[in-house]
């Protein structure tokens, strides 16, 4: 449980504080009712034995190369926060990974950590952390979060912690969503977090995830 809030307060705090307007036009993964609709591709992330499942439009990049496609949509102070909030994830234990999709203009990170169970306590102080540090550290009057979900699972062998909060901009009447996701299987851990202008998260494509 230290290690989790050791981790939240070096992700959470730091939060992309930037409500991103969706691109217009079809939004494939994002408007399709299933996962058999859309084209996906695995990720493999060979240093810790791990592939992710993705929507074909995610595309891999590195941080500078991200750092600098983001940096031509979002504010100034935006990418200052941003920045911070990516140097801190990379100096977490495990590796770091980025992948971008710009038809959709979200972005999912993945941390591989030090193993460590979940348990269903670990998933009430996790979402709790993840509420106060929300409204402790929002900097930002014109902005809001809202629980839309939180879950946790483990009665197919993964121990997942799921939560979503959707980030409202009354200046700008912008918003998006910041989903957590937490898993552990197979002696490994990862930390997962997608930002989308959607809803629709990445769930049945997690489903694919191997550990």
């Amino acid at each position: 449980m230290n290690y989790f809030k050791h981790i939240l307060l070096l992700t959470i705090v730091l939060a992309f504080q930037s409500c991103i307007e969706s691109v217009k036009g079809m939004q494939s993964w994002i408007e399709a009712t299933s996962i058999e609709q859309v084209q996906g591709a695995y990720h493999i992330l060979a240093d810790d034995g791990i592939k992710v499942y993705l929507p074909s439009p995610f595309k891999k990049q590195t941080t500078e190369e991200y750092k600098a496609i983001i940096k031509a949509i979002i504010t100034p102070n935006a990418f200052k926060i941003e920045d911070r909030r990516l140097e801190k994830l990379k100096e977490l234990d495990g590796n770091f990974s980025i992948f971008f999709d710009e038809e959709t203009r979200s972005t999912f990170t993945l941390n591989t950590l030090p193993y460590q169970p979940i348990y269903k306590r670990d998933a009430q102080f996790l979402l709790g952390q993840i509420r106060l540090n929300y409204e402790n550290n929002n900097v930002n009057p014109d902005i809001t979060y809202t629980k839309v979900t939180a879950k946790y699972n483990a009665d197919r062998g993964p121990q997942i912690f799921k939560a979503v909060f959707k980030m409202e901009d009354s200046s700008t009447a912008i918003s998006s969503y910041i989903f957590t996701y937490v898993i552990s299987a197979n002696k490994k851990t990862v930390w997962i977090q997608l930002q989308s202008p959607y809803e629709n998260g990445v769930d049945d494509y997690l489903n694919k995830l191997v550990m």
